[in-house]
């Protein structure tokens, strides 16, 4: 972590976009958005992760990698689409004398590229930006060995049936990158179908449910979809991020 004075500096002369909010700092946050420590907490990441392996898929400005860094990970590796320069990956990771690896790539291709599993591996707000869900959730399968947390924006109200909205365009929240958004119930039938038992469950908030997520870890033997249909498990080979 920095002193105060070297945060406040390195904010203010950062030219990347800030998605996350996170501490650079005792008493410094970070400008973006999304508070990211608040959602490590509530999904119930561990405080000690010393001797662990730990994998943050859509990484933006990477502090849920930072911060398991500093839970004692052993190995942390952070992934995400854009370049790692959008979001200030690099300079943020050098101004904080990270060792976590950036790899840059969409998590269809991701088993492939890495070519490993992690203990711990988060998925949060990426979910319903994906054209695919099923087939992501079949790669986390393969990337997870120990526990794995999705958090996504969600429909509907917890007691509703299994189904998702599709948004053609710009419906979910002006934002043409936003595709689905599952019932609670449907994530957990996703997350489940896909290999893994889910262990807990939230959403927020409590009155009229806007984002939910599920903590779970991989089920003996195959995915139940694999034992109860003739589907298999695909390889993607994605193009070349430009």
């Amino acid at each position: 972590m920095l002193d105060d004075a070297t945060a406040r500096q390195l904010i203010d002369n950062s030219d990347f976009t800030w998605h996350q909010q996170f501490h650079l700092s005792k008493n410094v946050l970070t400008p973006g958005a999304a508070n990211i420590e608040w959602l490590i907490e509530r999904v119930g990441l561990p405080l000690s992760l010393a001797g662990r392996s730990f994998l943050d898929v859509g990484t933006t400005n990477g502090g849920a990698a930072f911060v398991a860094e500093a839970r004692g990970a052993e190995r942390v590796v952070a992934v995400d689409i854009a370049d790692p320069n959008r979001y200030g990956f690099e300079t943020l990771h050098e101004a904080l004398g990270s060792r976590a690896e950036f790899v840059r790539g969409t998590i269809y291709e991701l088993p492939q590229v890495l070519n490993e599993q992690f203990d711990e591996v988060f998925f949060l707000g990426v979910l319903y930006h994906l054209r695919h869900p099923l087939l992501a959730l079949d790669s986390l399968r393969r990337l997870t060995r120990g526990n794995l947390y999705v958090e996504s924006a969600i429909s509907g109200s917890p007691a509703d049936e299994p189904s998702a909205q599709f948004f053609r365009r710009n419906e979910l929240g002006d934002d043409g990158t936003n595709w689905f958004a599952p019932t609670i119930t449907c994530l957990v039938d996703w997350v489940e179908s896909s290999g893994f038992v889910v262990d807990r469950v939230d959403h927020w908030p409590s009155d009229r449910p806007a984002r939910a997520y599920v903590a779970a870890h991989p089920a003996d033997g195959p995915p139940e979809f694999q034992q109860v249909s003739y589907e298999v498990p695909l390889t993607v080979t994605a193009p070349h991020l430009p």
